[in-house]
Formats: structure tokens, sequence, C-alpha cells
């Protein structure tokens, strides 16, 4: 009897061999990514930068290379979706807006689908891209969409807030939401064309 002996096709095992690096490089990265952001906020919230002479704009652009907008941009991921956001966009490519639809269902210990838990590690990329994959797909169906603000309605809460802000007393915590949060009401202006001045 002839002894049949598999022929492993070299471009396909290279490219899994590059594919499994990938989805590793990709779960370091996020939790680079995450550490990293961190790092940020306490350089920004403690005011390091200072220290060497810099308002944090200059500090962004200097010593990180990158714009404020671009980083504080990243801080607010953070504050609003904690460590884990880092760890699935990486994993599965996701948005913000679609990671905010399902991050009910993703925790530090990973993500829960079906009863069960699929931890954030590489191993697990392609369950886990899944997953994401199709926890998106349901809140698509199930989520009706929200009715457009109107401007006028808009501009009326935006007048309140800024009436409000004017009679707050702050703390350093409390300063330091406001100004991400003004910092974010300042970015989404500048994706309607309105030009904002520099602090």
């Amino acid at each position: 009897m002839k002894k049949v002996t598999k022929t492993v096709d070299p471009v396909s095992e290279e490219l899994g061999r590059w594919l499994g690096r990938r989805d590793a490089f990709a779960a370091i990265a996020g939790r680079c990514s995450a550490a990293e952001a961190e790092s940020l906020r306490r350089v920004r919230d403690s005011k390091m930068y200072r220290n060497l002479g810099l308002t944090w704009e200059e500090f962004c652009r200097t010593r990180l290379g990158t714009s404020r907008q671009h980083i504080d941009r990243t801080l607010r991921l953070l504050d609003e979706f904690g460590p884990q956001y880092f760890h699935v966009a990486q994993l599965a490519h996701v948005s913000p807006d679609e990671y905010r639809a399902i991050a009910p269902h993703v925790g530090p210990e990973g993500v829960r689908t079906g009863g069960a838990v699929i931890a954030l590690i590489p191993e697990n990329s392609e369950q886990v891209s899944a997953a994401i994959a199709e926890l998106i797909r349901r809140e698509k169906r199930e989520t009706p969409p929200a009715p457009p603000l109107q401007v006028e309605a808009v501009l009326k809460r935006l007048e309140s807030a800024q009436e409000a802000v004017w009679s707050l007393t702050l703390d350093d915590v409390q300063r330091n939401r406001l100004y991400t949060a003004v910092n974010g009401l300042m970015n989404a202006a500048e994706s309607h064309g309105i030009a904002m001045p520099e602090w």
C-alpha cells in the first residue's frame, strides 16, 4: 500500500502563521493602548506636563507628536468604556459607536454571549470577533433608530448648560470632567465645520 503524504501549501502555511501573529499583536496592542491611555490620563489629571513648562496642548503636540484633540478623544473613550474598550477595538475592530451599543456585554473578564464569557486573549481573537459581530447585528435589529434632534432643541440645551456652568463651584476632579465634556463638545462642533479657538 502506497503511503500518502499530505502536502502543505507554503503560502497557506505562511498566511496562517501571519494571522496568528497578527492576532497576538492585536491583543498586546490593545493592552498597551489601554495602559498608555491610563498613563496619559494620570499625566493630564495631575498636570505633570506643567513641570516641563508646557500647556496640555503643547505637551500633546511636542512630546506626544499628536494633537490635543486626538489624545482627549482617546481619554474620553477610556473614561466612558474603561480599558477593555481598547482590547476589543484591537481584536474586533469596532468603532466607538458600535462598542457603545454592545458595552453592557463586555467586562474586564471578557465578552458575555450565550451564557458564556470569552476572555480577551489572543487565542480567542476569532471567537471574540465573531461574538462582537453577532452582538452588533443583534443590537442593530433590536434598537429602533433615535429620532433626530432638532437644531433649536440642541441650542436651547446648550444655552441652559452654559447658564448652569456659570453657577458651579468645582473641585479638581469635577474641573477635569467638565474640561473633558467641553472638549468633546468642541470636537463635535468642529465636525460640523465650526472652527474652535485653541486653548
